[in-house]
């Protein structure tokens, strides 16, 4: 039964969007499908939840005060969090450097992969650039670009 849902929802990628397979800075994958427009993540600690996308900058004045209110809200359970570093390109090596001082503790994904996703939503118009920016999925898969104040409207009420 599983195989044959998988392949519904590879058949289903194919014919609706894309399939991410982005890696993090420590190698695990986060596999995500285009359904329909809506984003399925298939690794369990992601599905069936809200997840939220954080776009930053390493050099951004703005993310720097955002990003600790982003790991108190993993912290605390509220949400899940993947971080993309969006302002310009970095390698890993400096991105991995960054999120270890800035005390993450959610995934980055690599830069490579992250630029993926980026080109993904702007394609889609859920972005035009500029950092810090928020991403919502919800437990069906549904994108809502969102703010910090939002956010923390939301998990908070």
């Amino acid at each position: 039964m599983k195989v044959i849902f998988v392949t519904i929802i590879l058949f289903a990628s194919t014919l609706f969007g894309g399939t991410f397979n982005l890696k993090t800075l420590n190698n695990k994958t986060v596999h995500i499908t285009d359904f329909e427009g809506n984003l399925v993540f298939s690794d369990p600690q992601y599905a069936k939840q809200p997840v939220l996308f954080f776009f930053f900058g390493t050099r951004c004045p703005f993310c720097a005060r955002e990003i600790p209110q982003v790991i108190k809200l993993v912290k605390e359970g509220k949400l899940k969090a993947i971080g993309i570093q969006a302002q310009f390109p970095v390698d890993d090596q400096t991105l991995k450097k960054f999120v270890k001082q800035e005390g993450f503790n959610f995934d980055v994904i690599a830069s490579k992969d992250g630029n993926k996703l980026v080109k993904y939503l702007m394609k889609r118009r859920m972005w035009v650039g500029g950092v810090p920016y928020y991403v919502l999925v919800d437990k069906y898969g549904n994108l809502e670009p969102t703010d910090l104040d939002a956010i923390l409207e939301k998990v908070n009420n």
